[in-house]
């Protein structure tokens, strides 16, 4: 597996349309204008969420994600309790489980089309304590050499699952983010496949988790059509409106 310095970043869009559009403006006819000159003080950023209301407001809505239903908004003030336990083999691959934070804010949804969602999809950030999120991100990322294969038990059921993690490039988002795709089997009967995208921005990490089950008798085809795959207008749209860089 190849170590994380080697992975290629995926540019975003982002710079390049700013870049265009400053071309544009400097070069446009006439003269009229002059272009701003280099080193001429930029607005300062807005500061990022620091209360459950805050970031539940810089979420994405419904209207700003064409092709998507949403089916629940949700934020919270406090740390939620977890849904239950699971413990991993060898235990060091236990970081792969995000860590519950303190407040946040979360959207569910689900393609509106074609293929249909087999389970909803969401985007969840999460505020950390001042350095939790950078510290987790670092845990994650170095966990790639070692948690390539591991198995795990949870306390709601299916016994000991098989799992694989394979580390995918980089999205350019945010501080720093990693995409992870797992793979957990329990025996022959069921196997869920999740993709999840992970943005650090300050103390915030935003999750965006797109996942699928399915059992040893679905068609081979179909599930090529279905499988997890990353979005990355979305991933661009909300990050730029958590930064506050999006229009209100």
């Amino acid at each position: 597996m190849p170590s994380s310095l080697a992975r290629r970043r995926v540019p975003g869009t982002v710079l390049a349309v700013l870049l265009l559009a400053g071309a544009a403006t400097g070069c446009g006819g006439g003269g009229s204008e002059a272009a701003e000159p280099k080193g001429a003080p930029k607005a300062a950023p807005k500061p990022l969420p620091t209360t459950a209301g805050e970031v539940e407001a810089r979420m994405l809505t419904a209207e700003e994600m064409p092709g998507y239903r949403v089916l629940e908004a949700d934020s919270w003030s406090e740390p939620r309790p977890p849904v239950g336990t699971q413990t991993f083999k060898p235990r060091a691959c236990g970081v792969i489980a995000q860590p519950q934070g303190g407040a946040g804010a979360a959207v569910t949804y689900e393609h509106d089309g074609e293929p249909k969602d087999l389970h909803p999809r969401d985007i969840t950030t999460t505020l950390y304590a001042k350095g939790e999120a950078a510290r987790w991100m670092a845990e994650l990322r170095e966990a790639e050499g070692r948690c390539g294969t591991f198995r795990s038990e949870s306390s709601f059921g299916g016994g000991v699952h098989s799992d694989r993690m394979t580390w995918l490039p980089e999205p350019d988002a945010g501080d720093e983010a990693l995409r992870v795709e797992r793979v957990t089997e329990d025996g022959e009967e069921m196997t869920l496949h999740s993709l999840t995208t992970y943005v650090r921005t300050g103390d915030l990490v935003t999750a965006f988790r797109h996942k699928i089950s399915y059992g040893p008798a679905i068609d081979k085809d179909h599930l090529a059509t279905i499988l997890p795959s990353p979005d990355g207008a979305l991933v661009e749209d909300q990050i730029a409106k958590l930064l506050g860089d999006r229009p209100a």
